[in-house]
C-alpha cells in the first residue's frame, strides 16, 4: 500500500558502524520490539520518534520488513504480521516440535490475523476420535455483520464440510476407504453431494490443489474453502477453513484462496513442519 505520509529530508544512516553492529539489522529488531508491545500499531511517525531514528531510515525498514511478512499496515499504522507471529511461537516452542494440543493456541494469532486481512470468518478444524467428523478447535470470526458462524466444538461430517474434505483428502488411501465404504450419505441441501463416485474423484482433486471448496453444500447461501495444516512429521493434523456468505465470497475466491494457502504454510512451520524442496 502507499504511504500518505513524507518522510523527512534527514541522511539516511543506515551504515556500517565501526563502533557496533550493523544498524539496519538491530533497526529492523528494534522495530518489531516496538510493535510487539504496541496495541493497535504504530504510525511511522510513532516509531520514528520511540527509536530516535530519520524516517527516511524506519520508512526504508518498514517496507523491507512488510514485503518479507514480519509486518504488515493499512496504509498508516504497521503492526505484526504473519512472519513475525510464526517467528516467535518457533522461538517459544524451540527444542521441541508442538503437539496437536497446541494447535488451537498456536493457531489463535494467526485466525485473527487472517480474519482482518480476508475480512471473512476463519477456523480450524481437527478430526474428531472416532474418523467419522471434523471439529471446531480454534476460530476467528469476520467483522461483518452479516458472517458465517460457528461454535468451537461443533462438528462436520467429512464428506460435506470443506475442513472435512481436507482431512479425509489426505488420509491414507485405505484409511480414506475404511470410511466411505459403509459410509450412508445424508443431503443437508440440494448441493451436498452423496454420490460416493463423485465424491472419490473430488477428494482426489484435493489432494492434487490442496483446497476443498464447498458452495451450498451443508449450509445454503455459505462458500467455504478449506486447506491442510501439518505437523512436524509431515501428517495432516488439521484443515484450515475460511467461510463466506456465497456472493461475497466467490467474486473474490481466488484472493481468499491464495491468502488461505498464506497462512496453512505459515502455521504448518509454527507447528514445525518442513515443506519438501521443490
Amino acid at each position: 500500500m502507499k504511504m500518505t505520509t513524507s518522510p523527512d529530508t534527514s541522511p539516511d544512516e543506515d551504515t556500517l558502524d565501526a563502533s557496533g553492529p550493523p544498524r539496519s539489522p538491530v533497526r529492523s529488531l528494534n522495530i518489531l520490539q516496538r510493535l510487539v508491545r504496541s496495541s493497535g500499531g504504530l504510525t511511522l511517525s510513532q516509531l520514528s520518534s520511540a527509536l530516535d531514528v530519520p524516517k527516511t531510515s524506519v520508512f526504508s525498514l518498514l517496507k523491507a520488513l512488510t514485503q518479507a511478512g514480519y509486518v504488515q499496515t493499512d496504509g498508516t499504522r504497521y503492526e505484526l504480521g504473519p512472519e513475525a507471529l510464526q517467528l516467535g511461537t518457533l522461538i517459544a516452542a524451540r527444542g521441541s516440535a508442538p503437539d496437536a494440543s497446541q494447535l488451537p493456541s498456536i493457531a489463535q494469532p494467526f485466525l485473527e490475523s487472517l480474519a482482518e486481512r480476508s475480512g471473512e470468518t476463519v477456523f480450524v478444524l481437527t478430526r474428531t476420535e472416532d474418523a467419522q467428523s471434523v471439529v471446531y478447535v480454534a476460530r476467528a470470526e469476520s467483522a461483518h455483520p452479516i458472517r458465517f458462524m460457528a461454535s468451537i466444538g461443533e462438528k462436520r461430517p467429512l464428506y460435506s464440510s470443506a475442513g472435512g474434505r481436507t482431512v479425509l483428502a489426505f488420509m491414507p488411501d485405505d484409511e480414506q476407504e475404511r470410511y466411505l465404504k459403509p459410509l450412508k450419505t445424508i443431503a443437508f441441501t440440494s448441493k451436498t453431494v452423496t454420490d460416493k463416485t463423485r465424491l472419490r474423484a473430488m477428494l482426489k482433486e484435493i489432494r492434487r490443489t490442496g483446497i476443498a471448496t464447498t458452495t451450498d453444500d451443508t449450509h445454503i447461501g455459505v462458500s467455504a474453502y478449506g486447506t491442510p495444516v501439518y505437523s512436524a512429521n509431515g501428517a495432516v493434523i488439521a484443515a484450515l477453513v475460511l467461510a463466506a456468505p456465497t456472493e461475497r465470497a466467490l467474486p473474490q475466491s481466488e484472493r481468499l484462496i491464495a491468502l488461505l494457502r498464506e497462512y496453512a504454510a505459515t502455521l504448518s512451520r509454527a507447528m514445525g513442519y518442513v515443506a519438501p524442496m521443490r
